[in-house]
């Protein structure tokens, strides 16, 4: 009997748990592929302003190579009259150029030096109507500054734009700045102040170039103030 029970027993179990056990799920079919393709754009991107990978067939030109004025500077003046010359057929210049009576030049004259010089190609020679003035006293107007705050200096960059030395003004640049040595120390009262005045002095003409760039071009030696305004 207590076999009996037991295999009633067995039996019963296997019915309760096949009873209670959940049926198997069905798996759910996949989605078949969609056959569809997809539209290919209708319109064509439109093109870079500056296509530097040359994709679009159009040639970057390149910067220009500066080619150097070998002309002697007696081929490029002429004389008007005792006292005025014409350089290149474009700048003209009062004076003869001697500490009693200096050469009245422009910055017009001095800036047009950047169309022979480049440092990146190591052209370096000054167009022969700025090398003629190589050594010569001169008189030229501009704004004049220094790179430190001082009661008085004898070194000043005089410029062609207003620069107050510091932050304030247009920074110059190789061509239109002079790096001037007085001949007396020059008083500098205020801060941040546009001084302009009148300037004689002997030019000397020598680029100063390291590491591809142009530091410098002119410079005013034993130089006097004439005039402020």
């Amino acid at each position: 009997m207590r076999w009996f029970w037991l295999v009633v027993a067995l039996l019963a179990a296997i019915g309760l748990w096949i009873v209670l056990s959940p049926a198997p799920s069905t798996p759910t079919p996949l989605p078949e592929p969609s056959t569809t393709s997809i539209a290919e754009p209708t319109t064509t991107p439109p093109a870079p302003d500056l296509d530097l990978l040359g994709e679009s067939g159009v040639v970057i030109p390149a910067k220009p190579i500066v080619v150097a004025d070998t002309r002697s500077p007696n081929d490029i003046v002429k004389r008007l009259d005792d006292r005025t010359l014409e350089l290149d057929g474009r700048f003209r210049i009062t004076g003869n150029g001697r500490v009693d009576d200096p050469y009245r030049i422009s910055w017009e004259l001095l800036t047009s030096a950047s169309s022979t010089i480049d440092p990146t190609t190591h052209a370096l020679t000054p167009p022969p109507w700025v090398r003629l003035l190589d050594g010569t006293s001169i008189e030229i107007s501009g704004y004049y500054s220094t790179a430190l705050r001082v009661s008085s200096a004898r070194n000043l960059l005089l410029t062609l734009n207003r620069w107050d030395g510091c932050c304030i003004g247009l920074p110059p640049t190789p061509f239109d700045a002079i790096d001037m040595t007085m001949r007396e120390p020059i008083p500098m009262p205020g801060l941040h102040l546009f001084r302009f005045g009148t300037f004689r002095g002997r030019l000397v003409v020598e680029p100063f170039e390291t590491g591809g760039f142009l530091l410098g071009l002119y410079r005013l030696e034993d130089a006097t103030f004439e005039s402020a305004r």
